[in-house]
């Protein structure tokens, strides 16, 4: 079979597990027997299991990035789109990974630092964005794009840490953010974010 081809299937099968099981409940044994291939083969493709995993990580989130900007070249020019497809992206992402795996991540310095420098460039996603939204004339007249853009990181992350099922959190990320909006923009969010949209994919 076509080594490249070999490779895609144990990135994804690798995915998989660390979904269900965290980096740190995860071996390169417990992939080579998943995978019904050699240890030898295993590590021939991949030198390391933090190689893999890295590798794994970055597949996640530049998945996650490109559905988000797809979306974006979808939309029209309204920040108020931009905005929810933004939280629901971030919010996709967190789940995508899970509870275990975002805490093996946070425990790890080998995984953390990258995960860092992603959680650094959605807080810059939601700054970017909420001050388009204030240009505009969307947001109430106290809200701080920069300091607001932290907290609502903060909160995304944290209730995904305590098992928040995906549409509940959803439709709480989407009340959080009505709180900041002028009448225009509740408007907005009123006719066109219903409940019955919330699909898992921005």
């Amino acid at each position: 079979m076509n080594p490249e081809k070999v490779r895609c299937q144990i990135i994804e099968y690798t995915k998989h597990e660390m979904y269900l099981h965290g980096a740190d409940g995860l071996t390169m044994d417990d992939i080579a027997k998943g995978m019904k291939m050699s240890k030898r083969t295993l590590y021939k493709l991949f030198p390391s299991k933090t190689c893999l995993f890295r590798i794994c990580l970055s597949d996640f989130t530049n998945g996650i990035r490109s559905c988000l900007k797809q979306s974006q070249m979808r939309m029209d020019s309204s920040c108020m789109q931009v905005l929810f497809a933004t939280v629901n992206g971030y919010l996709t992402l967190l789940h995508s990974l899970g509870k275990t795996l975002l805490l093996d991540i946070a425990a790890n310095e080998d995984y953390s630092a990258s995960f860092k420098r992603e959680e650094a460039f959605w807080l810059q996603q939601f700054i970017d964005v909420l001050t388009h939204c204030k240009i505009c004339g969307y947001l109430l007249p106290g809200v701080d794009p920069d300091r607001f853009a932290a907290d609502l990181q903060e909160v995304i992350y944290q209730s995904c840490l305590q098992g928040t099922p995906y549409v509940v959190q959803r439709a709480l990320n989407h009340t959080l953010l009505r709180g900041l909006f002028e009448v225009d923009g509740i408007r907005y969010i009123d006719e066109h974010l219903k409940l019955d949209k919330f699909n898992v994919c921005v």
